[in-house]
This record gives structure tokens, C-alpha cells and sequence, in this order.
């Protein structure tokens, strides 16, 4: 057998997310490789990498995060209450992260990093790698807040961190497809009845915290670890009613699983109807039967469901 180079494979990869043919692509490869093989030749080795790609397989476990953060109040010199412009020289003490909750969509442990003596470079430093391990990051207004916590902690302490990452923003999906009287979490888990926040006496907590009293900062941990499984509860609930941001059928089994269920990659799906554009395409609305998501897809995919099913 023909040995070929290491980037034979993983360019047929990316090929295959949008290409079909595989003579065509085989005509690339031995033209950016110079392979001596023929065409044909590469081709059959093309197929055989295909294959190996849409084979049945069982897929790995989805690897979503979710997560959420409370940081530290700024402290600053101001001489009344009320709205008022504050100057950033007026500014004492900048907000850290006091502790970042998280957990894996497979697992059922809540995990806690906290700082430590007023200190969140650990905690920046070591969350970052377990954002780095997930396909997708939950949080309730997560993009606008939480996750610009970090990356402005990192680049203060000097961690390195990716400039964006696939996320899946709860209180975005909660503005662009319902109605709902508040937008909060706490509302979101009372109105789908899947639970709610832990009380707490307010901002005396954060200053407790910030004075270094123990048993604050671990109420403030129940809050936060609370926060989270509120999160997860809230996400499971609304998935089925908004479109997905990550298709983990096809992260997880290839383009040829396109069919199954992009949310929690289910075989167990079946046509809920068909639609035809104005343009005269059929789309196909598919619902999971495991998560009850609803979706669509092309009229050429529900016809490699059609052969799976």
C-alpha cells in the first residue's frame, strides 16, 4: 500500500465538509502533494478515508460547558450616592474574580475555583485551560460579561487566552425568541419551573467576601455553584424552541451524521414537515426524539436519513 504524507488526511477532512466528489478532490491532492500515485489510485484511498469518516461509530461525549462568575465590587473615592459621572483616577481597586463555577453537561459534580487571598491569577490561569476543553460554553449573558471578566483579568495578569470561543448565550436566546416579562435567570428558572436562585443579604456578602470572611465566600460559592445548575436546567429547557450555535452532530461524527440531532447528536429523530422555499428548495424539519429539539436540514441530508433510519 502506498504510504502518503501526514496532510493527505486531514486536508481530505476539511474537504469533505464541503465536497462531495471524490476524484476532484483527489485531483487536488496530487497537485498541492505531487503524489505519483494516479488519480484512481488516490482516489480509492480517498474513499476509504470517507468511509472511515461516516462510519457508525459511537460518538464521544459532547463536551459543554457551563458556567458562571462573581467578581469583586470596584472600590473608589466618590463624595455623594446617586448617578454621577467617576472619573477612572478615582478608581482604588480594580474587580478580580472572587470564583468561577463550572460544570460538564456529562458530569454531575459542580467544580469551584476561588481566589486566593485576593488573588485570581490561579484561578484566571486555570479556568482558561478548561474553557480551552469545551466544544461549546454556556452562560447566562455570558459574551457580554462573563467571559470579557476573564479575558480582561488574563490580559491583566498575562495569560494567554483564545480571542473567541463557540459559545451559547442564555440570556441572548431569551431576548431574540421570547417575550418574557424579565430576562434574568432567576425569572427564567421560575417561569420554566426548573428552579430558582439562592437568596443572600446583598453586597454585604461581596464586602464580607472582600474582608476575607470565610464563611461568606463559602455562601458565595453555594450561590455561584447554584447559578450553574440553574444555567444547565434553564438551556435543556429553552434548546428545543431556539436554533442551535454549534452543530455537534457533525463535530463529533463527521458531515454524514448532518441528520442527527445537532444538539445532543441523537439517531432518534424523525420529520416533523416540509417546507419549500421561494427560490422551489426543500428544506426538512426534523425533531429529536431525545432532547425534543427541533431542526432543519437539506432535502439531500434527509435523503442519507432516509438510508440510515
Amino acid at each position: 500500500m502506498a504510504k502518503y504524507p501526514k496532510g493527505v488526511k486531514e486536508y481530505c477532512f476539511v474537504r469533505f465538509e464541503t465536497c462531495s466528489n471524490n476524484a476532484q478532490i483527489s485531483r487536488e491532492l496530487k497537485k498541492a502533494f505531487d503524489l505519483d500515485q494516479s488519480v484512481e489510485q488516490i482516489r480509492v484511498h480517498v474513499s476509504r478515508i470517507r468511509r472511515g469518516v461516516y462510519s457508525d461509530t459511537p460518538a464521544k461525549d459532547i463536551k459543554r460547558l457551563f458556567f458562571d462568575i462573581e467578581t469583586s465590587p470596584v472600590f473608589g473615592w466618590f463624595w455623594r450616592t446617586g448617578k454621577q459621572y467617576v472619573n477612572h483616577r478615582q478608581v482604588l481597586k480594580d474587580k478580580k474574580i472572587i470564583c468561577v463555577s463550572y460544570k460538564w453537561q456529562s458530569d454531575d459534580e459542580v467544580k469551584t475555583l476561588v481566589w486566593e487571598d485576593g488573588c485570581d491569577k490561579k484561578l484566571v490561569k486555570e479556568f482558561i485551560k478548561v474553557l480551552g476543553e469545551a466544544d461549546e460554553i454556556v452562560a447566562h449573558n455570558g459574551d457580554r460579561y462573563d467571559i470579557k471578566e476573564v479575558r480582561t483579568r488574563a490580559i491583566q495578569e498575562g495569560v494567554l487566552m483564545f480571542p473567541k470561543y463557540r459559545t451559547f448565550d442564555t440570556l441572548k436566546k431569551a431576548r431574540s425568541y421570547f417575550n418574557f416579562h424579565s430576562n434574568k435567570l432567576d425569572y427564567l428558572g421560575e417561569v420554566l419551573k426548573v428552579g430558582r436562585k439562592l437568596d443572600h443579604e446583598g453586597i454585604d456578602l461581596w464586602l464580607k467576601v472582600c474582608d476575607g470572611d470565610k464563611k461568606s465566600l463559602k455562601k458565595m460559592v453555594d450561590y455561584c455553584e447554584q447559578d450553574v445548575i440553574l444555567l444547565e436546567d434553564v438551556f435543556h429547557a429553552m434548546s428545543p424552541y431556539v436554533d442551535h450555535n454549534t452543530n455537534h452532530a457533525v463535530q463529533e461524527g463527521g458531515v454524514g451524521h448532518k441528520w442527527k440531532c445537532p444538539n445532543c447528536a441523537s439517531e432518534k429523530v424523525k420529520l416533523s414537515h416540509t417546507d419549500t422555499t421561494p427560490m422551489g428548495y426543500i428544506r426538512r424539519f426534523m425533531k429529536c426524539k431525545t432532547c425534543k429539539k427541533q431542526y432543519k436540514i437539506s432535502n439531500r441530508t434527509y435523503l442519507t436519513y432516509l438510508t440510515k433510519k
